[in-house]
């Protein structure tokens, strides 16, 4: 659970992009505690500080509205351009209550595989966990260190908290141990050929 409390307040009747223009992003809590969801704000920068100090199964504290709201991030929306963030949706939760997150997989001992010219190809970059929130992991780790060409890497060998289900095949593959020189060709293959030959134009004169 995340130490930091965070700032918001309850928003107010300007038009979520006024708010965005003047540096205050606008978004949403909701949760079995509320009949109904609570519009809130937050200043960018604390919006900012928020989603650098966390991942998405962080536990974080809300403060400024009537009361202080234990909750994840359950979505944020950016901007396309700029990537900064322009509305969250907050999910009150209590500690012992049971949810569904989605976590992220990282990979360790990467360092031994790439001086023998290996490389791990992931299959899959995160699984949805369920499980009570305090107990829920931020992040699972696959670790690589002395695996060698061709070798598999299956959810069974990953280390899951007791009480916490995997929401994902019995034994899915999570990786595979490549060459790096195979690895370079298969993205070479994915590129599409460029043709030199200019497009014909439908009803353009010969």
């Amino acid at each position: 659970m995340s130490n930091t409390v965070y700032q918001v307040s309850n928003r107010s009747g300007v038009k979520a992009k006024k708010l965005r223009r003047d540096g205050i992003v606008p978004g949403v809590v909701y949760g079995r505690e509320f009949k109904d969801s609570i519009p809130l704000e937050m200043s960018l920068s604390e919006a900012n500080k928020l989603l650098k100090e966390n991942t998405k199964t962080s536990i974080v504290k809300l403060e400024g509205l009537e009361k202080a709201v234990t909750a994840i991030v359950k979505e944020v929306q950016r901007n396309g351009a700029t990537f900064l963030p322009e509305h969250i949706d907050f999910q009150a939760i209590s500690l012992r209550e049971v949810i569904s997150v989605t976590v992220p997989l990282h990979i360790l001992g990467e360092e031994s595989l790439t001086h023998r010219r290996l490389l791990f190809q992931p299959n899959v970059q995160e699984l949805i966990l369920k499980g009570p929130a305090e107990d829920l992991p931020e992040k699972l780790e696959i670790d690589v260190t002395g695996l060698n060409f061709e070798d598999k890497v299956h959810l069974s060998a990953l280390s899951i908290p007791e009480g916490i289900e995997v929401e994902a095949e019995e034994d899915v593959l999570l990786g595979v141990v490549l060459s790096a020189q195979m690895a370079e060709v298969d993205e070479d293959a994915e590129e599409p050929a460029e043709d030199s030959a200019e497009p014909k134009v439908i009803g353009e004169e010969e």
